[in-house]
């Protein structure tokens, strides 16, 4: 698609830039090599802009900086900027005011404690993976929302409260750690919904250390 895009845009320039099939061929391989992983909704819009600023074919290293600006077209921070920022947040994220959710959400799959406790070289493939999948959630259309904890934070029920405190004393942490996983609690049981977020309630805690199933 990228190339016929760019042969439609710069016709004989683009001739020009790849002269036989073979270079061609080497090129698509190159440009697949860079751009895996970034999907077809942020790479038409790096296109457009793409046409307005290079009067050539760009090269890749060109391209990449225009797919970074389209980032903030979608109210997104470029994944190392969202990785930052959630190394910055682990403590208590569900007080922050995050630049975007989808930052929250790649910390919360990614696990805070792993991000406060790892080495970089560990904790940034596994936040930028998540992080890109949230992307594409996003530039295809989907609202994320960071969830509210109020009812866990100040009205919990016996058996929440109970199962929160367990929780906490086990790993030894607070819990205000404990509590924004088990905003799951709080959504109809038996429904898809409830059922996501406590697979992801229990692998953030499982990566903080915790070996107990959930209660579903």
């Amino acid at each position: 698609m990228l190339f016929a895009r760019f042969k439609a845009i710069y016709t004989h320039k683009f001739a020009s830039a790849y002269a036989t099939t073979e270079e061609v061929k080497l090129a698509k391989r190159e440009w697949a090599i860079a751009l895996k992983g970034f999907q077809e909704p942020l790479l038409a819009y790096a296109v457009e802009r793409t046409k307005e600023r290079f009067a050539w074919p760009p090269t890749i290293s060109e391209f990449l900086s225009v797919i970074h600006t389209a980032y903030r077209a979608y109210g997104l921070p470029e994944p190392r900027q969202a990785y930052l920022e959630a190394c910055q947040c682990t403590y208590d994220p569900r007080k922050v005011k995050w630049s975007h959710p989808a930052v929250y959400f790649a910390g919360a799959e990614a696990g805070w404690y792993r991000l406060r406790t790892e080495d970089e070289r560990v904790t940034w493939p596994l936040f930028e993976k998540h992080y890109v999948a949230l992307v594409d959630r996003v530039i295809n259309g989907e609202a994320l929302h960071v969830p509210e904890v109020v009812m866990v934070e100040h009205k919990p029920a016996p058996a929440l409260e109970n199962l929160m405190r367990s929780i906490a004393q086990e790993l030894q942490v607070s819990e205000e750690q404990v509590a924004p996983h088990l905003y799951y609690l709080h959504k109809t049981a038996g429904t898809a919904i409830r059922a996501q977020y406590r697979a992801r309630a229990q692998q953030a805690l499982q990566d903080m250390g915790y070996q107990q199933e959930l209660p579903a």
